[in-house]
Parts: C-alpha cells; sequence; structure tokens
C-alpha cells in the first residue's frame, strides 16, 4: 500500500509539470485508477476543466471505488456511463447541468475493434486454436490482500483439476499484486498454462471474443466480455455492484472456492440452457455512439468561470 501511495504522490507531481507547460484546454479522465486520479488532482491545482468518464459507478467497496468517487468530486463534467450513475453522482451534490449520460463507451471501443481470426491470433501466441480455451484475469482486492492471494491460490488449484488451454494474463499493480505474481511463478512450468505479463488491447478483446469462458474478477468480465457474447465467471467480491449495473445473462458470480469454480465452469461449459444463451447473441447495437456524444458535449460545454467554480449543491 506504501508504494501505491508513493505512485500516486510523484504522479500529481509529474502531471503538475507537464500540466504547467503544456496545459489542455480539457482533461479527459476515464474510471478509477490512480494515473487518473494523480492527473485530475494535477489539474485542479492548475484550474484545468476536468471531464470525467463514468462516474457513479460501483465496485465492491475496494480503494477503485474510493479513487473514482474522489474524481468525481474533482471533476467539472460528468460523463455517466447508465442513468443509474448519472443519479449517484447528482447525489454526490453535482449540479445538473454538469451531468450527462453517454451510455458505455468501453462496449463501443471494444465492438469497433477488428480482432485478428482465431487462427491467426491463436498461432500467434502459440495456442491451439481448436483447444477449449480459459482467459484469466484476476487482480488483488486492495482492502484485503490476504483473500486476494487465497482468491487466486482457489482459482488456480481449480484451473489445476481441469488442466484445459488457459491464456493467463497478471495482476494489475495494485497492492498485493507481487504476492500473486510469486504464486503464479509456482504454476509456470504446467504446460495448459500460457501466462503473459501484459496482452495488447486488440489482442485481448480477440482473446475475450475467442474465450470458452473468462475467469477472474476483472471490470472487463463484467461490462466488455458480454458484449461479446463471452460467459463470464465472476470470482469474489471485487466488482459487487457492477453485476447489478451491467446485468447479463452471461455472468455468474461465485464465491472464490475451487469446489465452486470446477462447479461454475462445468456448469457454462456443459449446460445446455446456459450454452443457448450463448450460441444466440445479445443485440449489440451500433446506434448508440458514446464517443460521438461525449464529443459533441464538450463542444458545447462553455469553458468559462462557471465551469470552473463548484459548489456542492446542499
Amino acid at each position: 500500500m506504501k508504494d501505491m501511495a508513493l505512485y500516486l504522490a510523484s504522479g500529481i507531481k509529474n502531471f503538475g509539470v507537464y500540466f504547467s507547460k503544456n496545459p489542455p484546454d480539457v482533461l479527459i479522465v476515464t474510471g478509477d485508477r490512480s494515473e487518473q486520479f494523480a492527473a485530475a488532482l494535477a489539474a485542479l491545482y492548475l484550474n484545468i476543466p476536468i471531464a470525467h468518464i463514468n462516474g457513479g459507478d460501483v465496485s465492491g467497496g475496494m480503494i477503485d471505488e474510493s479513487i473514482r468517487h474522489a474524481i468525481t468530486k474533482i471533476a467539472h463534467i460528468h460523463l455517466a456511463y447508465t442513468k443509474s450513475n448519472a443519479e449517484r453522482v447528482r447525489k454526490m451534490g453535482e449540479d445538473q447541468w454538469r451531468i450527462h449520460t453517454v451510455g458505455p463507451l468501453a462496449v463501443e471501443a471494444i465492438l469497433d475493434v477488428k480482432v485478428k481470426s482465431k487462427k491467426d491470433l491463436f498461432i500467434a501466441y502459440q495456442l491451439n486454436p481448436k483447444a477449449r480455451t480459459f482467459l484469466v484475469v484476476q487482480h488483488p482486492i486492495t482492502t484485503l490482500e490476504d483473500r486476494g492471494y487465497q482468491q487466486y491460490e482457489a482459482l488456480l488449484s481449480a484451473l489445476d483439476q481441469l488442466q484445459e488451454q488457459t491464456i493467463l494474463v497478471y495482476p494489475n499493480c495494485d497492492a498485493g499484486s507481487r504476492q500473486i505474481i510469486t504464486l503464479i511463478e509456482k504454476f509456470e512450468d504446467r504446460p495448459y498454462l500460457h501466462i503473459f505479463k501484459n496482452i495488447p488491447h486488440d489482442d485481448y478483446v480477440g482473446f475475450m471474443k475467442y474465450a470458452d469462458v473468462l475467469l477472474g474478477n476483472s471490470s472487463s468480465g463484467i461490462i466488455e466480455a458480454p458484449a461479446l457474447n463471452t460467459p463470464v465467471i465472476n470470482i469474489g467480491d471485487r466488482q459487487q455492484g457492477r453485476t447489478d449495473q451491467y446485468p447479463s445473462e452471461l455472468i455468474q458470480t461465485i464465491p472464490a472456492t475451487e469446489e465452486k469454480i470446477i462447479t461454475t465452469i462445468n456448469y457454462v461449459l456443459n449446460n445446455t440452457a446456459f450454452q443457448a444463451k450463448v450460441r444466440h447473441p445479445v443485440s449489440n447495437s451500433r446506434e448508440e455512439k458514446p464517443s460521438e456524444e461525449i464529443v459533441s458535449i464538450l463542444k458545447k460545454v462553455p469553458l468559462d468561470e462557471r465551469l470552473i467554480r463548484k459548489q456542492i449543491t446542499y
């Protein structure tokens, strides 16, 4: 946790130096990571207008939850994914005229990606395109580091029982990640396990599309993967609350025990009714374009004193 605090402090300093020399007309930040928080804090003290994408979201009481809402109170323009998220922003004392519901930009982004064919993508990563494939993305639990380790241990033990071709992406750099990486290294000699420190975005979208199931606790399993009609096993409570915001019949949320993970994988892969949902894709309408809506909003917002000067509404 100390390293995360120092990383944030370094980010504020570096963004402050850069913005003072190269001030943008508007700073646009997305989500709830410490990098975005650092940039927003630096911009705040330099009177740079801040537009925040996906404020008002909820996610299980992790540190990201606090950062996200802190950015909301710093930001001057709010670009929420859903109406309920926009309502939370309003209840935080933000002026209604600052708040806009634009739809899930993340979904638009992945639907616009031109992914490689399954054969070309898998061969590039030395994978068998004909084999059943799991995609695993599991992050630490910043408020409960020990529990995060235990949950990852249960997941790896379950995968070791099944031994299906598995693409495993390293956890993010939150507190607890070093212990989890040490745990992953104990399994790296398993022939079924293909471990990557990171994967380029477009290839990751391809793996989400082609995987038989995505396992873990990443927000990409809640927001993006169902739009690709990929089954998701959401493990533990890191994304608690998000499944209500982005409901999907393709998401199974379960406790992080080896037995439950194995049982749910078997259900997702073999249950006739569930597989019928997978075979009949959800409607991913391209009529809504959050990106165009955001551009339109930013073009119309007067960058004046009224925008910069904020006061709680109650």
